[in-house]
């Protein structure tokens, strides 16, 4: 749930590889309004205390991957919609398609998009990463999410569905959270987390607890054919990317 700057944690990874790790913990699929859980809420909160960190983590993923002209984007698991939006507004050219398994995150997402206006650019369907018939081949320039995967039922199936629908030559980006925290990472979350996250506190403990480590992923990734995409783990989190 919460981005810090990059950095090479392969050191860490051959640390805590030899530390038995609990299990994962599966936070579920989609996120629904609550008595303490609001949409319009969290995306406030969001808005407030997350924007700087969604802008490093947007104009990174646009220093790294190309984007083409007019190019055409899938976000997965968009939530509240932030990311996308700032991709929009630094790329004003392209098309964004939200698919999100919230119907609660679309509303608020929607809303968001037009008082940003950039509801021109940005469309949200509702969907599984899992199951993206709607979407033909090698649709899409690039596939690209942050704080979702955590929520797959099924990454392997996900996977499998993104590389179908990515171009070949396109680029992805994604961004979650890493259970295999060191002993410093769990102190920034168990001991700084209220200050940092207030009273999300706790759903930033449980997506950690949902997340996965990378040498799972590297696991699921080989066993989906030509599958070039590697596996960094950085402070806190890490990513899939071409």
């Amino acid at each position: 749930m919460f981005l810090f700057s990059y950095f090479d944690h392969s050191t860490f990874d051959v640390i805590t590889m030899s530390r038995k790790l609990p299990p994962r913990i599966p936070e579920g699929g989609a996120i629904e309004n609550t008595e303490d859980y609001d949409m319009n809420l969290y995306s406030d909160f969001i808005k407030k205390h997350r924007l700087s960190d969604y802008k490093k983590l947007v104009s990174r993923m646009l220093i790294q991957h190309v984007i083409p002209q007019n190019g055409k984007l899938l976000e997965i698991g968009p939530g509240p919609g932030w990311i996308g939006i700032l991709v929009a507004q630094q790329r004003p050219d392209v098309q964004i398609i939200g698919l999100e398994a919230s119907k609660d995150m679309i509303e608020v997402a929607t809303q968001n998009t037009f008082e940003e206006h950039v509801d021109t650019q940005i469309r949200y369907v509702y969907g599984f990463v899992e199951s993206m018939d709607d979407f033909t081949d090698d649709s899409f320039d690039i596939v690209f999410s942050n704080d979702s995967l955590h929520h797959w039922e099924n990454p392997f199936k996900g996977f499998k569905e993104i590389q179908r629908v990515l171009k070949p030559s396109g680029e992805l980006f994604i961004h979650d959270e890493r259970r295999n925290l060191n002993f410093g990472e769990k102190f920034i979350v168990n001991v700084f987390g209220r200050l940092l996250a207030g009273k999300m506190a706790k759903y930033w403990k449980s997506s950690i607890d949902a997340s996965y480590t990378p040498m799972e992923l590297i696991e699921i990734l080989k066993k989906i054919p030509l599958c070039n995409w590697s596996v960094h783990s950085e402070m806190l989190g890490l990513t899939i990317q071409t």
